[in-house]
């Protein structure tokens, strides 16, 4: 697949689990299993999709700090769902964590911080 085809399905995978998480945050619990799967389909493209893009950039075996730090972030936001099961009281907080670190997520793409590029 191009590079544009793999950007393209990394960005879905990034509004599925933003959507997901919105959702979760405010959803009572007794609705909330279509959303889980939502985040759980949106960081499995955001992984395949990310791997792709880094064999398209030429990353893929030597890769760069922030490539790690990107996989630290999109775990936690893969996981998020199990924080706002337990504290459902601290859903804003969390969800507002979660937009920071997608930020954080965003930026390190861009700017390729560590990276040779």
């Amino acid at each position: 697949m191009s590079y544009e085809i793999y950007k393209i399905l990394h960005l879905f995978g990034l509004v599925l689990i933003f959507a997901s998480l919105g959702a979760l945050a405010v959803i009572p619990s007794e609705r909330r299993k279509p959303f889980v799967i939502m985040n759980g389909i949106g960081a499995t493209v955001i992984l395949i999709a990310g791997f792709g893009l880094l064999a398209r950039l030429g990353l893929a075996r030597n890769m760069p700090v922030w490539v790690y730090v990107k996989m630290v972030i999109w775990l936690f936001l893969g996981t998020t769902p199990m924080f706002l099961r337990r504290k459902p009281n601290r859903a804003i907080e969390i969800f507002i964590a979660s937009i920071a670190l997608g930020a954080l997520a965003a930026v390190l793409a861009v700017y390729k911080v560590g990276a040779e590029i």
